[in-house]
């Protein structure tokens, strides 16, 4: 059950061997262009081939594709912008995806959002057009969005998509493995053009200056931490018993304040909670699908809760910031960040691309989230705002094609499009450590390696939210965890009741 991405550690590995793809962005000469955009590289992942049928013709077919709108999946993953004129290097890679793929099997690609990106809208209107059967070929929608949202048997699934080459190292498919209902029904599939899922994976942020001003550390402190694994939640306990400053001398700790970071309910809490190692130990699967929940008399459940309970409700360094409006998460927290406000951050990876992380006076480090003890894995969440791919049944006469689309988009990113995230925004552009760029460049390679996605956790609603659950222990003021998990007796069967009724209505189901 342990997810570690192989496919993701493969791509970092040939990512640190190969040439830089394109001319101007400080590497060598890029792959040869026809055309119609890029051909085959002569080595490395852009010489990789997929194994599509040659001289594929659509006829000027054009393809209906749905995404949720706003910042979710436009540039990253669906138009990468409205023209080709744009200058950052991601989004144009984006865009000359969808061309290339658009010349190479003469049809046309039209990402349509969603009315609204709200998460509560935007699934129902989602509902809305499955219950209607309103024709798209494809939909790219973040997790959040249909997983949970929406009954599997309205989606197609992909082992009946004869070109989705599932041994193709463009396809996540631990990721995949953890979205299906049953382990084995493959309705929602992870590949390389869901950039986002690059970006929702959980990362820790520490301030150099304030960490050599106000606990007299350099950076190789805490690299060293994370290599020796002993980057533990009560390290950072520890360490950031230091951090607090009375900026306006009111001697009052208030939200004027500098503190060690900020918390902010459930996305810091639940990022802390499913980087331990009892995201590994929440079910066991058996052959059929079903689960077995490994939650009562689990005492690392108990002492994760207890241990994180500590550190954000008995800690006066740390900033207790629920009382803000939505997105405080990945807004207001991030900008004071940046404005070094705060020794650390508690946050993903979304940070480091947001333009105000850019423009950051101070330079800083990211980090894995921290470990419950010392010598466990490390575990990166993907937060459950990543994307997926899935192809609704209305769209099943036409399978074949919407399967040559998505593995033509998800393979063209993995030879192109990942390379320029990875390497020259990510690592070149939003890493800070000059003086050791390498170890700096280690730690976002460690995230992506040990990147991490739970059935239980995306399913949660059907377990009678045995993790909201321990979330909201933690958050508690009087901590009860064990009286809340003893109210979900029924979590087992009511997920297993889940499985059993949506088998039954696929194979129910007349092609």
């Amino acid at each position: 059950m342990s997810i570690t991405l192989r496919r993701i550690a493969l791509v970092l590995a040939l990512v640190m061997v190969i040439p830089m793809l394109f001319v101007g962005c400080g590497g060598k000469e890029g792959p040869k262009k026809d055309e119609d955009g890029w051909s085959l590289g002569d080595s490395g992942k852009a010489a990789t081939p997929d194994n599509l049928p040659e001289d594929l013709d659509y006829q000027g077919y054009k393809f209906k594709i749905l995404y949720r709108a706003g910042e979710w999946c436009d540039y990253l993953e669906c138009n990468g912008n409205i023209g080709d004129d744009t200058v950052n290097p991601i989004h144009r890679s984006v865009y000359e995806r969808n061309r290339h793929v658009e010349a190479r099997l003469n049809c046309e690609i039209k990402f349509v959002p969603t009315t609204t990106g709200a998460l509560n809208e935007g699934a129902k209107e989602v509902e809305n057009i499955l219950e209607a059967e309103e024709y798209y070929d494809f939909f790219v929608l973040t997790n959040n969005l249909i997983v949970t949202r929406a009954k599997n048997h309205q989606l197609c699934d992909f082992n009946d998509a004869e070109y989705v080459d599932y041994t193709q190292p463009w396809w996540w498919m631990d990721v995949t493995d953890e979205l299906s209902f049953d382990g084995q029904t493959y309705n929602y599939m992870v590949g390389d053009m869901n950039l986002i899922n690059f970006t929702k994976m959980s990362a820790f942020y520490f301030n150099f200056q304030l960490c050599d001003e106000r606990l007299r550390k350099a950076p190789e402190y805490f690299y060293d931490l994370v290599e020796n694994n002993r980057w533990t939640i009560e390290e950072v306990d520890r360490l950031t018993k230091n951090c607090y400053r009375d900026l306006n001398g009111d001697n009052t700790a208030n939200a004027a304040d500098s503190y060690a970071f900020p918390w902010t309910g459930s996305e810091v809490t639940a990022q802390f909670v499913w980087s331990t190692r009892i995201a590994d130990q929440l079910y066991e699967r058996n052959s059929a699908g079903l689960v077995t929940l490994n939650i009562h008399g689990n005492r690392d459940v108990f002492e994760v809760a207890e241990t994180l309970r500590d550190l954000l409700n008995g800690n006066p360094e740390i900033l207790d910031y629920r009382t803000e409006p939505a997105g405080t998460f990945d807004g207001k927290i991030i900008t004071e960040f940046a404005s070094s406000k705060y020794v650390f951050l508690a946050q993903r990876l979304t940070a480091a691309v947001q333009p105000i992380m850019r423009e950051m006076k101070d330079d800083y480090g990211i980090l894995p989230y921290p470990v419950l003890k010392e010598g466990d894995d490390y575990i990166s969440f993907i937060q459950s705002s990543s994307s997926c791919v899935c192809i609704p049944l209305i769209a099943e006469k036409n399978i074949e094609m919407s399967g040559i689309c998505i593995e033509a988009l998800c393979s063209e990113a993995y030879r192109y499009t990942t390379d320029i995230f990875f390497e020259q925004s990510l690592k070149a552009k939003f890493t800070r450590d000059e003086t050791d760029k390498e170890r700096a460049m280690s730690m976002i390679d460690l995230i992506y390696e040990t990147a991490h996605k739970s059935f239980l956790i995306e399913y949660d609603g059907k377990a009678s939210s045995i993790c909201g659950s321990v979330v909201s222990s933690i958050e508690a003021t009087s901590f009860d965890l064990q009286s809340r998990l003893d109210a979900r007796t029924g979590a087992e069967s009511a997920i297993n009741s889940y499985i059993s009724e949506t088998l039954q209505l696929i194979q129910g189901y007349t092609k």
